[in-house]
């Protein structure tokens, strides 16, 4: 956040493009116990993009993590998180191309992402004191899922979001 305590769209934005790219790159220079390990990880090209401090983000703003805004502001950037990895992979496929495993998972692939823009808009963001982020927080699933359509995904998954406590 910044200084005025606003949500930094623009460069959480950037932070999940790049580290999607980083993350995409090193599936290739990775090594693997197994061939058959190998063989999946370079098909499907999995990643595990996910994020630390949110908790600290929504007490800074002042609110309890238990509180309706709370939720709108955890929901509003896990959506914009999410959304941005599989937009930005899309990106990557149309550059590249999409992961080896798109095309018999086309349409189950599809469906997943479109689960997430119809549930994108169930965020309660009028909760929010940012009306950009609420916005974008939904339509960067409609972008997604129109890129997808056209280009595919270089990414079978791009987030991963670990339960509470069972990492630090």
């Amino acid at each position: 956040i910044g200084e005025d305590g606003s949500f930094l769209r623009k460069d959480f934005w950037n932070a999940v493009d790049i580290l999607i790219l980083a993350m995409d790159a090193f599936v290739d220079i990775s090594s693997y116990p197994t061939p058959k390990i190998t063989e999946n990880a370079k098909s499907f090209r999995e990643l595990g993009l996910g994020f630390a401090n949110l908790g600290a983000l929504i007490m800074t703003k002042g609110l309890a993590y238990d509180s309706n805004e709370g939720e709108a502001w955890a929901g509003a950037i896990s959506s914009l998180l999410g959304g941005e990895a599989y937009r930005f992979s899309t990106e990557l496929a149309r550059r590249q191309e999409p992961f080896a495993g798109y095309a018999i998972n086309r349409e189950p692939m599809l469906n997943v992402i479109n689960k997430h823009r119809i549930a994108s808009h169930d965020i309660k963001t009028e909760l929010l004191d940012d009306e950009v982020l609420a916005k974008e927080s939904r339509n960067v699933w409609d972008e997604a899922l129109e890129a997808g359509e056209k280009y595919g995904f270089r990414n079978s998954q791009s987030t991963v979001i670990a339960p509470t406590g069972t990492i630090a």
